[in-house]
């Protein structure tokens, strides 16, 4: 089983897949070989790809927040109390930073400025449509929060990260990009998924490999027997790789995986 990150992995820097890759991906879907995409964006945002690419495999979302079956079921799920989210909420509404804030619930993507130029931009990126609303008005819509994205510049979401023993001690705060800040429940990542479909479907986490480009990608790339980091990989994930692959722009993805010998379980 094949565990792959799509930002910056499946996706190269401008959000696009290679041809390359997509004939890879249709010769191990040939083979019956499971490829699972593991990411922090929500069901519609790697629709798209699952599309483009033809896996109907199951899809971690929310770096491991939900986990959907090949049957669309939901699998696992996890997610941060509506009341604590709110709390994270009121508290950067304090702070003298432009911090844009999302909710994400099952395939809902909330906030409460979608003009916002970051919202927008993320909106172009992912293909998806977020709701506006009142954050403080949605404890009656649902109990939790599968994600918080919080979008900024590093030093301002730096300062929520230093704040998170003290004050938010039941979240996980993780970068995917240097201006991106995933937050989940402290129970919730994509390690912990990965072992929830290994287990679902009855796979080894030995017979795996998982591929990623971010500290968020971790967890994956040590639960799996073979953990490989992009070449645009922070440096402290390179070295914990057991494999560097090139750079997401130089069909990274595709150079690493095509001369891997996967076999059916």
């Amino acid at each position: 089983m094949l565990f792959l990150d799509i930002d910056g992995t499946v996706l190269d820097t401008q959000n696009r897949i290679s041809a390359n890759l997509k004939q890879l991906f249709k010769k191990l879907n040939r083979d019956e070989i499971p490829i699972v995409l593991n990411t922090s964006r929500s069901p519609a945002g790697s629709l798209e790809i699952r599309r483009e690419t033809g896996l109907k495999n199951p899809c971690i979302c929310y770096g491991g927040g939900l986990v959907v079956g090949d049957r669309d079921q939901i699998v696992a799920e996890c997610g941060i109390p509506v009341m604590d989210a709110l709390r994270l909420y009121r508290f950067i509404c304090s702070l003298p930073y432009d911090i844009s804030v999302s909710f994400f619930v099952y395939d809902v993507w909330m906030t409460d400025k979608k003009t916002h130029p970051m919202i927008v931009r993320e909106a172009e990126i992912t293909g998806c449509e977020p709701v506006e609303c009142d954050f403080e008005s949605i404890g009656t819509l649902t109990k939790y929060i599968h994600k918080i994205l919080c979008i900024g510049e590093h030093e301002a979401l730096c300062e929520l990260v230093r704040m998170r023993d003290e004050k938010f001690d039941g979240m996980q705060m993780l970068f995917s990009k240097v201006d991106y800040l995933e937050i989940t429940n402290s129970e919730t990542s994509k390690g912990n998924a990965v072992r929830c479909v290994c287990d679902y479907y009855g796979v080894t986490p030995w017979d795996t490999v998982a591929v990623g480009d971010g500290m968020i990608d971790r967890s994956m790339l040590e639960a799996c027997g073979l953990g490989i980091a992009m070449g645009n990989s922070p440096e402290e994930l390179k070295h914990m790789a057991d494999v560097v692959a090139p750079h997401a722009d130089d069909d990274g993805l595709y150079e690493v995986l095509k001369d891997l010998h996967f076999r059916r379980a």
